[in-house]
């Protein structure tokens, strides 16, 4: 019950904001807005296709806030045991941070990257891309055949409407794709050798996450500050030591996750 009434106090909140958007665009305010309520509150008198009701806008806007919630927040969690487990590269991670903000090793506050100078963070974006192959935060993704599709060598047909499921994990974890793939390597990624066929983390083509560029900025960010504070370790007697454990299936979480946080200043 306490959870369910959370969920309509949300759900009513959403409505709210729906309403006084679709006001603000009847006065003539945010007539030129790209964001995503006004773009989907606005009718194309040509299309074929009925305005979304106000039930299917909350629905549309829940997927948006909450798809990106878990997703970017487990994903922040892997890197930051791939950067305690691995500590040549959590150096050579914030090295790289201090370098590009003009830090040295006497500030006494955290200072906020700019976005020209996390643009400059080549070995971040390296370790954000290693940590999604390694420990990708959606294991499979669905799709529908919108038409019949042959799998040649096994003589195969799968007719138009039959669901599939794609499994990123094993694509991301292919030896044949990405060799030693159990080992945490940002490097490999330099010189973008890889195709983007088999580096799924946020899916492909036309329906590839719309969110991830906010996901990347999100994790880029967090990373640029924590690193600046703490140092992170993983001692031996911890159970994720070797081998970190994760719960969930379609989407995942590290399991009772316990790092240790030193503070820098």
């Amino acid at each position: 019950m306490r959870t369910r009434k959370k969920i309509i106090e949300f759900n009513n909140f959403i409505l709210s904001l729906i309403s006084q958007r679709r006001k603000d665009l009847e006065s003539g305010k945010f007539l030129n807005s790209k964001d995503l309520l006004s773009t989907m509150l606005r009718s194309d008198p040509d299309s074929p296709y009925e305005p979304l009701t106000d039930e299917e806008l909350v629905h549309n806007l829940n997927i948006f806030f909450l798809a990106g919630h878990d997703t970017t927040a487990n994903t922040l969690s892997y890197a930051l045991y791939h950067l305690a487990r691995n500590r040549d590269v959590q150096d050579k991670l914030r090295n790289e941070i201090y370098q590009k903000m003009n830090l040295d090793d006497n500030q006494e506050k955290l200072v906020v990257p700019t976005s020209e100078q996390l643009k400059n963070m080549e070995y971040l974006n390296l370790v954000i891309k290693e940590t999604m192959r390694i420990s990708p935060a959606v294991l499979q993704i669905g799709r529908q055949l919108a038409e019949d599709y042959s799998i040649a060598e096994d003589n195969i047909v799968l007719p138009k409407g039959t669901n599939v499921g794609l499994s990123i994990y094993s694509i991301l974890n292919d030896p044949a794709v990405y060799p030693n793939p159990e080992k945490f390597d940002p490097e490999r990624f330099l010189n973008n050798k890889y195709e983007a066929d088999t580096y799924i983390p946020f899916g492909g083509g036309s329906r590839i996450c719309v969110g991830m560029n906010f996901s990347l900025m999100e994790q880029k960010i967090f990373l640029a500050l924590l690193l600046q504070k703490f140092d992170l370790s993983v001692t031996k007697d911890n159970p994720d030591y070797e081998k970190l454990r994760i719960s969930g299936l379609g989407l995942t979480r590290p399991m009772d996750l316990k790092l240790n946080f030193e503070a820098r200043f």
